[in-house]
C-alpha cells in the first residue's frame, strides 16, 4: 500500500517546495556558511525544512508523482491525497502527532495550529551530507598563549638570589631532622616472637584487629537488593512484549535506511532492542527498522513513550 509520504520524502530532494494540497507546503530553507564568533567556529551550510499551513493549493506535483509512480489516474490521485489529509487531520483532532516518514511530524500547536518539527537528520539535506562545523582558536588566544609559555619559562630560567639559598639550608636541615626522628621511631619498636605456633614468626607490636563478625540475614523480613544491572534492564523487558502484534499495517520506526546491509548494521549497533527489531522493505531504496506493528496507531504512539533513552526520534508510519 503506497502514501504520500514516500513520495513527499522523494520529491523534496530535488524540490525546495512540495504542496500537500488542502494541508500546507513544506519549504526549504537555506542557510550559508558563516563564523559564529560566539562559539568560535565556522557553521557549515544547511538547507532545512520548514512548514507553512497558508501554502495549501494544488499545484500539481504530488499528484503528478502518485500518477507516474503507482499508474493511477490524475483525479484518483487528487482523491488519494484528500483521503491522507483527513487522515491527518482526524488524528491531530485525537490529540496525537503526525509523523512525516524520516523528515519530522505534525502536532496541534497554540489555537489548534498546525505545526511541524523536522528531525535533524532529514533526508532533504542529502546535498551537505557529511560537512561538519569547523572549529579553530582565534591567533589572538594563540599569541596569548604563546606569550605565557615564554614568560613562563623565564621565570624558571633565573638565577637563584642569594636570599633563596639562605632560606633554602634551614629547611633542608629541619627536613634532615624529621628523617632521623622517623629512623629512630622505626628501629626501637620491639619485635614480638610468637612461639605458640607450630611455625615461629616475627611481627610488629601493632594493636590486634579483631575479625569481623558474619551477619546473619533473616530471609523471611529481608530482602537482597536487587543487581544494578537488572534495574537498568526493566525498561527493555517491557519493550520485549511490543512485537506480539504482527499483523497490523502501522509500524513503529525507530530508524530507515537506503539498503538493507545497513538496516541490519543498525541492530547490531543496538543489543538494548536488537531482538525486537525488524526491517521492513518500502522499496528498492528504503528500508524501515521498526519495533512494533499494529493496526491501532494511538496504542503505538503510547508505546513509543516506553522507549528506552536515545530512541526519542522514533515515529509511527501509517
Amino acid at each position: 500500500m503506497y502514501t504520500i509520504i514516500e513520495h513527499i520524502e522523494y520529491l523534496l530532494t530535488s524540490h525546495d517546495c512540495v504542496v500537500i494540497p488542502g494541508w500546507g507546503a513544506l519549504v526549504a530553507q537555506y542557510t550559508d556558511s558563516h563564523y559564529n564568533s560566539t562559539r568560535g567556529h565556522i557553521e557549515r551550510p544547511r538547507r532545512e525544512l520548514g512548514f507553512n499551513a497558508s501554502v495549501d493549493h494544488n499545484d500539481g506535483l504530488l499528484a503528478q508523482s502518485l500518477v507516474r509512480r503507482e499508474g493511477i489516474t490524475y483525479d484518483a490521485a487528487i482523491r488519494f491525497i484528500s483521503q491522507s489529509v483527513s487522515a491527518f487531520r482526524q488524528q491531530l483532532s485525537l490529540g496525537n502527532e503526525v509523523s512525516l516518514g524520516r523528515l519530522g511530524y505534525f502536532h496541534s500547536g497554540d489555537g489548534h495550529r498546525i505545526e511541524f518539527t523536522p528531525f535533524n537528520h532529514v533526508q532533504s539535506n542529502d546535498s551537505y551530507y557529511g560537512l561538519r562545523n569547523v572549529s579553530f582558536r582565534p591567533l589572538a588566544d594563540e599569541t596569548a598563549r604563546a606569550e605565557a609559555q615564554a614568560a613562563a619559562a623565564a621565570a624558571f630560567a633565573q638565577p637563584t638570589t642569594g636570599r633563596s639559598i639562605a632560606w633554602r639550608r634551614p629547611l633542608q636541615a629541619a627536613a634532615s631532622i624529621v628523617l632521623l626522628l622517623c629512623l629512630t621511631v622505626l628501629l626501637t619498636t620491639p619485635v614480638i616472637i610468637n612461639r605458640n605456633h607450630h611455625q615461629d614468626y616475627a611481627s610488629l607490636n601493632l594493636p590486634s584487629v579483631t575479625k569481623p563478625q558474619q551477619q546473619v540475614i533473616d530471609m523471611a523480613t529481608s530482602q537482597p537488593n536487587r543487581p544494578r544491572s537488572e534495574a537498568t534492564q526493566e525498561p527493555v523487558k517491557q519493550v520485549s512484549k511490543l512485537l506480539l502484534d504482527e499483523g497490523g499495517k502501522s509500524l513503529l520506526v525507530v530508524a530507515s535506511f537506503n539498503t538493507a546491509k545497513q538496516a541490519e548494521g543498525y541492530k547490531e549497533l543496538h543489543p538494548d532492542l536488537a531482538e525486537q527489531m525488524q526491517v521492513a522493505r518500502v522499496n528498492a531504496r528504503l528500508y524501515h527498522v521498526y519495533v512494533a506493528r499494529s493496526h491501532d496507531q494511538s496504542h503505538l504512539y503510547s508505546l513509543r513513550a516506553k522507549l528506552p533513552k536515545g530512541y526519542e526520534q522514533s515515529w509511527v508510519k501509517p
